[in-house]
């Protein structure tokens, strides 16, 4: 890891869920920023870039995909990788859009703190895809 720590933006409603992933990636060294609706991830995601971002589907202004989609139409937000976390199956379709948005990956909770540090290690690593 280089010499700047990476942040991670944590975006979920529930606080105790935000509390437990900030956990994980505390562990991990990760520095974390949090959010609980989709316009304050938004803001929070051009404020402080973070290197990932870790976005619920379900929140309470606006879906996570929505949120998404403005993450990709602003610039300084357009790359930042995106991981979904949702504790809600959600259809194939939904999935679908994720993925054509440019989310990197797509998890369900509870997850395990080595598969989620795994997955944010792995897509800061690569960047996100390069279609906003």
């Amino acid at each position: 890891m280089s010499g700047t720590q990476q942040t991670v933006l944590v975006v979920d409603d529930i606080e105790a869920k935000r509390y437990v992933v900030c956990r994980m990636l505390h562990a991990s060294h990760y520095a974390t920023v949090e959010a609980a609706t989709g316009r304050a991830a938004v803001k929070q995601a051009r404020k402080h870039l973070p290197d990932a971002i870790i976005l619920d589907m379900n929140l309470p202004d606006q879906s996570g995909l929505v949120t998404l989609q403005q993450l990709r139409a602003q610039k300084e937000t357009a790359f930042i990788p995106v991981v979904f976390l949702s504790a809600v199956a959600h259809s194939p379709s939904d999935r679908t859009r994720a993925e054509a948005l440019g989310a990197s990956a797509y998890l369900f909770s509870p997850v395990q703190a080595d598969t989620l540090v795994s997955v944010v290690r792995g897509i800061i690593e690569r960047g996100v895809s390069s279609k906003p």
